[in-house]
C-alpha cells in the first residue's frame, strides 16, 4: 500500500486511477478549492473518504506537509523497458531518456520526474538497488507527475544502457569534469540522458558507456550543482534546442 498525501499528487491520482484508491483522508479544518474536486472525483468513484484532524493526518503520512489529504492507494504499477522503448517507437518523437544512477533523495528523485515530465521526457529509468523506489515523498516531490510519466525500474543500468544503444539511442552524461559544455551540444538526436547520484555522481562503469559527456558551465567556487538542479538545467536546454528545431 502506498500512502499519499498533498493536493497535487492525490489529485493526479484520482484522475488516472481512482480504483486504485482504498481510503481517502481529509482534514476537517480544510476549506481550499482544489478540495471541490477531490471530493468530488472520490464521489464519483465511490471511495470511502473521512473527516479526520490535521493532526491525525500528520501522523498519517509521518509529514506536516499534507496540505489536508492523505489517501491509501495501490502502488504505482512500473513500465517494464521494452514497454518503454515501443512507446518511444510509437511516438515518432526524437527519444529523451532520463536515466537516475543511484539517485537516493527522495526530493531530488521526485523533482526529476516532474522536470522530466515538464520537458516532454519518454520515460524515467532507475535501479532497483542503490536508489530511491516510489515513495510517497518521492510522489509529493513530484506534485504529482508519477502518475503521468512511465517510470521503469531495472536491476541493471549498465546493461540497460547497452540494450538502448542497439536500438539507435545515445547515451549523454552530465559530469562537471566534462570538456563540452551543454550548450555546445546538439539534442536534436534520439538519446538519454545520465544524472548521477548525489556526492559522487555517475559510476565509473555508466560514465565510460556514456557516448557523450557534457558539463552546466559555472561561475564561482563551487564546481558542482544539486542532482535535480543539474538535471532540470539539461533538460530544459534540450525542450529549448528541439522546440526551435520544430519551429524552422
Amino acid at each position: 500500500m502506498l500512502t499519499l498525501y498533498g493536493i497535487h499528487p492525490v489529485l493526479e491520482a484520482l484522475k488516472k486511477r481512482p480504483r486504485a484508491f482504498h481510503r481517502l483522508f481529509i482534514s476537517r479544518e480544510s476549506g481550499r478549492e482544489d478540495f471541490t474536486q477531490i471530493v468530488s472525483l472520490a464521489r464519483a468513484a465511490k471511495i470511502n473518504t473521512a473527516l479526520v484532524t490535521i493532526k491525525e493526518l500528520a501522523q498519517m503520512c509521518r509529514s506536516e506537509q499534507h496540505q489536508g489529504v492523505v489517501a491509501e492507494v495501490e502502488p504505482l504499477l512500473l513500465a517494464a523497458l521494452e514497454d518503454v522503448i515501443a512507446l518511444w517507437k510509437s511516438q515518432g518523437e526524437k527519444a529523451l531518456f532520463l536515466i537516475l544512477d543511484s539517485i537516493q533523495d527522495p526530493q531530488n528523485f521526485g523533482s526529476l520526474i516532474r522536470t522530466a515530465y515538464c520537458c516532454g521526457a519518454t520515460a524515467v529509468i532507475f535501479p532497483k538497488d542503490r536508489s530511491v523506489s516510489i515513495t510517497s515523498a518521492v510522489a509529493k516531490a513530484s506534485s504529482g507527475a508519477v502518475e503521468h510519466l512511465p517510470l521503469c525500474q531495472v536491476v541493471n543500468i549498465a546493461a540497460t544502457v547497452e540494450i538502448l544503444k542497439k536500438e539507435g539511442v545515445w547515451i549523454v552524461g552530465t559530469t562537471p569534469r566534462a570538456e563540452k559544455s551543454l550548450y555546445e551540444f546538439d539534442f536534436n538526436l534520439d538519446m538519454a540522458l545520465v544524472v548521477g547520484g548525489e556526492g559522487k555522481g555517475m559510476r565509473q562503469l555508466i560514465s565510460k558507456k556514456c557516448d557523450f559527456s557534457i558539463s552546466i558551465p559555472m561561475q564561482g567556487e563551487l564546481d558542482s550543482l544539486n542532482a535535480s538542479v543539474a538535471g532540470a538545467v539539461v533538460l530544459f536546454e534540450i525542450m529549448r534546442q528541439r522546440s526551435h528545431s520544430r519551429q524552422h
